[in-house]
Order: structure tokens, then sequence, then C-alpha cells
């Protein structure tokens, strides 16, 4: 098993600060075929709707690899995460199955509104 160095993850600071987000915790793994992401949202508030997106780039720069956050609890909490909802520390995940896998360099997680 592989965890990426916390320098090859990039986020938005600005984008997460419009939602109102202090911090993104993310931890980020690889085994064989598999990139597992797992992570926590780190504010005592949101201000909107949103999900998370991850895109996973090659040492140039390509774009190997596009996922959004995972459903989990036997789908009970969906992939939108909503104010109402919302408690400090909210857990997020993207799991993703890919034979490229292996060539990922860096990752990125933004925000989307929805």
């Amino acid at each position: 098993m592989y965890k990426y160095p916390a320098e090859t993850i990039e986020f938005d600071s600005e984008l997460e600060k419009q939602f109102g987000i202090l911090q993104l915790r993310v931890y980020v793994y690889r085994y064989k075929d598999y990139l597992r992401v797992i992570g926590s949202i780190e504010t005592s508030q949101i201000k909107e709707r949103l999900t998370l997106a991850l895109v996973g780039y090659s040492t140039n720069g390509d774009i190997i690899l596009t996922q959004n956050n995972e459903t989990y609890g036997d789908r009970i909490v969906t992939n939108v995460i909503s104010p109402k909802v919302f408690f400090e520390g909210y857990p997020f995940k993207f799991l993703c199955c890919d034979s490229d896998v292996s060539k990922i360099s860096k990752i990125k997680i933004y925000l989307v509104g929805v």
C-alpha cells in the first residue's frame, strides 16, 4: 500500500472559504488498481449544499481520473452534503478502481455546489 504525501494533494482554499469551510483533512492511499481517499470537513457550519470532486493527474499534468465523493452507510447518506445534516468533522470518501491509478502523481480535491 502506498500513502500519497500531503504535498501531492491540492485544494482550492478560496472556493472552500466561499462554502464556509476552514479545512479539508484528506488521506489518499493506493493499492494495486485502487485509489482510496478518506477525509473530513473541518468547520462548524457550511453555507450551502455541496459535493466533492477529485481529479488525478499524471507527472506531465494529464488528467487520468475524475470522480465524485461516494454515498455511504448503505446509501443512507448521499454524496450531497447539506447544511441541515452537517456536523464538525463530516466524513467523505472516494474509491476508484482503474488500471491508470498507479500513474497518478498529483490529486486535486475541490467542492462543487448543488
